[in-house]
């Protein structure tokens, strides 16, 4: 499977160590890797490609020595959907109506959304992750239209629970989101979980993620079936429990006929 890294922290610290041990586990997930970094600003600068993390000649550079991180996004690639080239390497990234830029990295598969079939043709690659990221576009401008102002980060929230909770039949979503202002992450695949690990010293705080704990500590598993919100190293947001989780015995039934696109009227 796809491995994803996440880390936000109130000031900057070096990950060289840390970053390097993530995508050596890519032994395992030969497909691709993925690196996004934000400033202060929220912009991103962002590296990907499709091979396997530790035959890259470009990536150990990229990772530097003792370079100062903040706000990073990873990603190393098990393809399940898509062939393998750069187009379907992760992060995606995607902008809403007002400018807004979206990044989404995500371990699993959309089996069951015809909301999604219609994004086939305006996708770059061909992963269902990109179709995920594009969908959501469309749903924040819609609700932009209807309130008549850009979105809050709350209202952007409100969106993206949504949209999760109305997809979560039979698919795996374990993923994150950046909008440039705040993080968000998502966990319904069971027994694939993601975990968290939190460092709360006053002033230094700090959040780091991944799909299996790769260094010591006290990691804990982020709480299923609900949109949480993070940054600067500090959860900021719990939605509401959808309780779908995905399991192994979904795959049995994920050629059945998908169910009828959810109504978004009460976004």
């Amino acid at each position: 499977m796809c491995e994803l890294f996440a880390f936000s922290s109130k000031k900057p610290r070096d990950l060289t160590d840390i970053l390097t041990r993530f995508y050596a586990r890519s032994v395992n997930q030969p497909n691709g890797w993925g690196l996004a970094e934000y400033d202060d600003e929220g912009r991103m600068c962002m590296h990907k490609s499709p091979e396997r993390a530790v035959d890259s000649k470009v990536l150990p550079r990229l990772i530097g020595e003792g370079i100062p991180r903040k706000r990073v996004l990873a990603h190393i690639r098990l393809a399940t959907v898509g062939s393998i080239n750069v187009n379907n390497c992760h992060p995606f990234v995607a902008y809403d109506g007002t400018g807004r830029e979206w990044t989404l990295i995500h371990n699993g598969t959309v089996f069951n959304s015809a909301a999604l079939i219609r994004y086939y043709q305006r996708q770059e690659g061909e992963t269902d992750s990109e179709r995920l990221l594009l969908y959501l576009m469309d749903l924040i401008d819609e609700k932009t239209r209807r309130v008549g102002h850009p979105l809050s980060k709350n209202e952007r929230f409100d969106v993206i629970q949504g949209m999760l909770a109305s997809i979560a039949d039979r698919n795996k979503l374990n993923l994150f989101l950046y909008d440039g202002e705040q993080f968000y992450v998502h966990a319904n695949n069971a027994p694939a979980m993601l975990y968290y690990l939190e460092d709360k010293t006053p002033g230094d705080e700090s959040l780091m993620f991944a799909t299996q704990p790769f260094t010591e500590g006290d990691w804990k598993e982020v709480p299923k079936t609900r949109l949480l919100a993070f940054n600067d190293g500090k959860f900021t947001r719990e939605g509401v429990n959808h309780h779908i989780m995905f399991h192994s015995d979904y795959y049995r039934i994920m050629l059945e006929p998908t169910h009828p696109e959810m109504d978004f009227s009460f976004l």
